[in-house]
This record gives C-alpha cells, sequence and structure tokens, in this order.
C-alpha cells in the first residue's frame, strides 16, 4: 500500500477511494479490508473471509459503498466507491488490510466539498 491521497469532490459526486494490497500477497490469504472515517472511527465497509459485509456499514454509509469487483479484488485491489458524496463525508478514511501477521494501510482524505454549479 502507498501513502496518503487526497480527493476533492463536489457534493453528490461518485468518487473513488484506492486502496492496493501489495501484489505479493495472494488474494486468499487476504483474511480482511476495512475502510473506516477516521473521525469516530466509524466502520464505512468491511470486508472478511473472501466477503463484503454490507450489513456491518455504518448507517451514513448503508447503500453508498461498494468495493470493485471480484475479479479486481483478486488482483489486490480494494478501492471503495462511495456514492452521493454529501458535505459531511469530509475527513480521512483508513483501507487496513490483515493477512496472518502481515498488516497495512492507506490513507485518503476526502476534502474541498461544494456544490456544483452544473
Amino acid at each position: 500500500m502507498s501513502g496518503a491521497h487526497v480527493i476533492s469532490a463536489y457534493v453528490g459526486e461518485d468518487i473513488t477511494l484506492n486502496c492496493s494490497v501489495d501484489s505479493h500477497i495472494p488474494a486468499e490469504n487476504i483474511e480482511e479490508v476495512s475502510w473506516r472515517k477516521m473521525d469516530g472511527e466509524i466502520l464505512v465497509l468491511l470486508y472478511e473471509h473472501g466477503e463484503v459485509q454490507t450489513d456491518s456499514s455504518h448507517e451514513r454509509y448503508m447503500d453508498r459503498v461498494e468495493l470493485f469487483s471480484a475479479e479486481e479484488r483478486n488482483k489486490g485491489n480494494f478501492s471503495l466507491r462511495l456514492k452521493d458524496v454529501r458535505t459531511d463525508d469530509k475527513g480521512l478514511y483508513t483501507c487496513s488490510a490483515f493477512s496472518g501477521t502481515f498488516s497495512d494501510n492507506t490513507t485518503v482524505e476526502v476534502q474541498q466539498l461544494g456544490k456544483s454549479l452544473f
């Protein structure tokens, strides 16, 4: 995984928060990947034991978040799609991956939220 990224978005847009697990770790060995919003440690989305656990998402993110396809996840791509961005989505998000004794994380900041003029 790599360091912090910054994303600018307008209210109502769909955005992608990037997260890639190192390619030397086979996808089947990844036990858990979690996306959390840092203020309040809010669980945005959880991937555990090969399945996306949509019921575990905080109500603020229900039906607004998804991971990429299983094919992409098999390549280590655990990027998060956040739909219909709201002003309270602004802030720091962390993607954390766990595989046995290995763990890693990356941070994405969503900023400059405003209303589109179009």
